[in-house]
This record gives C-alpha cells, structure tokens and sequence, in this order.
C-alpha cells in the first residue's frame, strides 16, 4: 500500500522544475521534466559533468548501457541522427563518458538553454510561508520556491520553481583533518593552499609534484582513490636522483576500515614502496604554513604523544560532513519524514527515499566513490523514474521504456 501523503505530490504541466547539480543525475533528470512538459532550470555551481571530467582517464566501475539511458539517446539523436550510442559492455573511463554521451546531452536544444553554469545555488525558501509558520502541508506545497542563485558571470540574482529536484548528493564540505573529523589547528588558514587535485585527475600538474613531499591526509574513498594514483603515477625508482615521496596519514588499525581502503591499503603494508611511508595518527593536531614554503604538520598518536613533520605539500582526503535539508533549505525545520507528520501511520520504509519533509522539494542521489565510481548512477535512474510517476500520478510511467519501444532498442 503506498503511503498517504498529507499534501499532494502531483503536479500538471505547465509547471516549473529546478535541477540543482548539473551531473548526470541532474542532466538525466532535467532531461526526463522536459520530455514531460515541464519548464526546467539547471543550476550547476562549476560546469556540467565536473566530477566525470575530473575523474578523467580512470575507468568507471560499470557498463555504458546501465549509465547511458533511451531518453538521453533520443535527445541526442534529435540533435545530431548520426550518433551512436556507446557500446552497451564498455566500461568508459570518466573523461569518455563526459565526452560521448554527457555533454551530447546537455548542449541539445531541450537542454542548453536552461543550464545555468557556474551558478551555486547559496538559498531556498518559500515566497509567501515561511519556516516559522504552522504546517500546513498543502498551504506550502502550492507556495514557490525563492532560490537565491550566486552567478560567477551575472552577480545574485532570483529563481522561482514549483517544485526542486537536488541532484548534488549528500555531501557538502569536507571533514576537518583533526581527530574525529574535527578541525586542525591552523586548518582554516591553510585551507586555500592546500593541494586540490590527486596524481589521476585532469588539472593534475605533475612538474609541481615531482621531487616533492605529499602529505594525503584520510582513508575515505577519495584518498584511497589518490594513493592509488600515487604509487601508479610515481612509482619508486633507485635511479631517481630525488624521488617524490608520500606519507599517507591513516588512522590505526582497526574495524573501522571500508574494504576498499583494505584492498588499497593490503599491498602497500605488504610491500611498501621505499617512497611511501604509512602513517598512524589518529588525525592532524596542528598544521602550519612555513616561511621558505610547505607545511609542518603536528600528527597526534593513539597514546597521546605526537609527531612532527615537514612536507611541501599537504592533500586532505577526510570524507565529507553531509548537509541535512534543515542546513540547506530555508523553510520547515525537517527530520525523519514520518516524525515530521507521525499521523501518517506508515513505516518509513514505505517511501521512496527521495522524498523529504519539504513538500515539494526532493534529493536524488546514487551511490558513493566507495561502491566504484559511477555504480550509482543506475540507482539514480531508477529514483528518477519513481519521482516522476508520483508528480504525473501514473504508477506505471516509465520514459526509458517507452522511448526504447518507440524506437526498437539503441543498443
């Protein structure tokens, strides 16, 4: 039985959809409004498919044909018949991807005109009800959304939707380099000179990193993603005159590691390359800027005692604090859907997890870097989809499937 919501998810065209996040969750879901009808915004804070561009020539963990959709082909065709999709079994690097269907599909004419680059989205809120006010769930279903855009190119300005799709994920600024995710003293100072791109992504530049020291803060995915860079990209040579050196700062041992950090880590405590020194600490004290250039660092150890370091370079890889919509959105404070309207009755496992306490306002998001990069993208897919048959109100909508008959499959 599907759960009584107390306002009315659907919504008849014409009506306005905001995509935040121009990846390719957002562009596929972009894409999916406008073949409905719907008026569509993309709001993207850097340039379509960043995130694809920058994970560069490493190659995404699943198939092209459960990452590229009908909907995206058919678009892309009806801008240029000769495309050809990529082959359902190749496995893209990120760069490729980009290149070959996400880009294609942002510059169709459904789409181009309404993206809205380099434009962080910095607030929402409703136009005429406003957090403080009683709830009444109807009442701010039927109220606009005000978003407040900060365009690089175009200074603040004001957007207006009916209805948000949030593509960015969860994730919203990086975890501190100190213990338990905290601050370091002196992080904040640091923050802007601290190194952004890993040896694997595009901006990489190589010359500035050669014959140095790197410091890679973390074991999150990202920095298990940047290790591996390193050893592949630098790998250790006895006729190197002045080698380029990494100490990972880790955390000790412990039940706590992901398995993909144990399957990064296995080989390098088994056999360390004589450039890489494994660290334990458990985070960053003290970080500091030195006059004649680099960072010394202050590493705290599990029995309290510290280590002191200098580097040229330091790489924070912490994993990321998450936003909750309350932080995000300026309306209704949110909390687990059912608390926020307990007459309900329903478990909360009864709703599809995009939706939010916010009427009106949903986050869609795939998987995360530790599945592989790309995995999730179908699971995106799969809440787009599911979104939109509850804002038509046709259960059975499926746009993929219909477009694939339409058109006798594109594999």
């Amino acid at each position: 039985m599907k759960t009584q919501l107390p306002w009315d998810p659907e919504m008849e065209s014409p009506a306005s959809v905001a995509v935040i996040g121009g990846g390719p969750i957002g562009i596929e879901a972009a894409i999916y409004a406008r073949f409905l009808g719907y008026f569509v915004s993309i709001f993207e804070a850097k340039r379509v498919g960043h995130r694809m561009l920058d994970w560069h020539h490493r190659p995404l963990g699943i198939a092209a044909g459960e990452i590229t959709t009908p909907l995206g082909c058919a678009a892309i065709r009806a801008q240029d018949p000769e495309y050809t999709l990529p082959n359902a079994d190749r496995i893209m690097t990120g760069q490729e991807y980009a290149d070959e269907y996400l880009l294609p599909l942002a510059k169709s004419d459904l789409l181009f005109d309404d993206i809205h680059f380099l434009s962080p989205v910095v607030d929402i809120a409703r136009v005429r009800t406003s957090r403080n006010d009683p709830v009444l769930w109807q009442e701010r279903c039927n109220d606009e959304f005000r978003i407040v855009v900060q365009g690089r190119h175009r200074g603040t300005w004001i957007a207006r939707a009916d209805c948000i799709i949030d593509c960015r994920g969860d994730a919203i600024e990086s975890s501190g380099m100190g213990p338990g995710g905290g601050l370091a003293i002196g992080e904040p100072e640091c923050e802007a000179d601290l190194l952004i791109h890993a040896p694997g992504d595009r901006k990489f530049e190589r010359k500035k990193l050669e014959g140095k020291h790197l410091a890679l803060v973390g074991q999150s995915p990202e920095a298990c993603v940047a290790a591996a860079d390193f050893v592949r990209e630098f790998p250790w040579d006895d006729s190197t005159e002045n080698p380029t050196r990494l100490t990972w700062v880790i955390r000790p041992r412990g039940d706590h590691e992901s398995e993909l950090f144990t399957r990064t880590i296995a080989p390098l405590r088994e056999n360390t390359p004589r450039n890489v020194i494994l660290l334990e600490s458990l985070g960053v004290d003290a970080i500091t800027k030195r006059d004649e250039g680099g960072f010394r660092i202050k590493m705290l150890k599990e029995d309290d005692s510290s280590v002191e370091m200098n580097v040229d370079f330091v790489m924070r890889r912490t994993g990321y604090r998450y936003r909750t919509i309350a932080s995000e959105l300026n309306v209704h404070p949110t909390g687990p859907m059912l608390l926020a309207y307990p007459a309900v009755g329903q478990e909360a496992g009864d709703l599809p997890d995009f939706f939010t306490a916010e009427p009106g306002y949903y986050r869609i998001h795939g998987g995360n870097l530790a599945e592989g990069a790309g995995v999730g993208i179908p699971r995106g897919l799969e809440q787009i989809k599911a979104l939109f048959a509850r804002i038509v109100g046709r259960d059975d909508l499926d746009l993929y499937e219909i477009i694939n008959r339409q058109n006798g499959g594109f594999q």
